[in-house]
């Protein structure tokens, strides 16, 4: 049933600017396995934010890293020729040595790309949230316009 979903808001979201869909839950909640079974029956392309987090990317000087990690990101994707990303692991994309805004690096890929992407967090009150744990940044995000698929 979460897999219809999905498809359904990915299916939505190709007429939309931003064809991004976030599969929201704490970690352990399923989003791998659910994303996994997606790359299975549809043959989209499931990756690790990791390969996105690039030597060329680390290279730069930090104030740097936020103008240009969208381009050498954007590049990585394009490589893939995928018709959708499943983009798990995202919490490599918080490290604070990388200075980067993921959702708004997420929104601004998904401009070119289709991406559907774990969120390891909770939605809650309108707010997307990532990390009560205390060992990455706190990040809350307001999630008005966003395509979101919850995961208990």
């Amino acid at each position: 049933m979460m897999v219809q979903r999905i498809v359904k808001f990915v299916h939505d979201t190709k007429t939309l600017d931003e064809k991004l869909v976030l599969i929201v839950g704490q970690p352990g909640s399923g989003k791998s396995n659910i994303m996994r079974e997606l790359s299975a029956m549809r043959g989209w392309e499931y990756i690790d934010s990791r390969i996105l987090v690039t030597e060329e990317l680390l290279e730069l000087m930090p104030k740097v890293r936020p103008v240009e990690a969208p381009q050498i990101m954007d590049s990585v994707l394009t490589k893939l020729e995928a018709e959708v990303i499943l983009l798990d692991g995202i919490q490599a994309l918080f490290a604070p040595v990388l200075q980067l805004d993921p959702l708004s690096m997420l929104r601004r890929l998904s401009r070119k790309h289709t991406i559907v992407s774990a969120w390891p967090g909770q939605f809650e009150n309108g707010k997307l949230v990532f990390n009560q744990d205390g060992r990455l940044p706190y990040r809350e995000y307001d999630a008005e316009g966003l395509s979101l698929v919850q995961v208990d």
